[in-house]
């Protein structure tokens, strides 16, 4: 790739239209979430007094109990061949 001599001088564009919507949506769209989660997080902490990580442990443990669960169900169902 050569860079020209008014390479400077030319103004860019600005973002795409992807990465504006990524940067306006979705990204604050999941700090919010990320934040309500540890609030939420944080008020169980204190009303059941256990510490935050023991309930986060907990939670992802059970998460993927489930998980585990549901699609080991779906490898016994019968007519699957693979």
């Amino acid at each position: 790739m050569t860079i020209g001599r008014d390479y400077l001088l030319r103004k860019p564009a600005g973002p795409s239209a992807p990465k504006l919507f990524l940067d306006t949506q979705v990204v604050p769209a999941a700090v919010n979430v990320a934040g309500s989660l540890e609030v939420a997080l944080d008020r169980a902490s204190v009303r059941t007094g256990i510490r935050p990580s023991v309930i986060l442990a907990g939670v992802t443990g059970v998460i993927s109990l489930a998980l585990f669960r549901i699609f080991s169900d779906r490898s016994r169902r019968p007519g699957r061949r693979y």
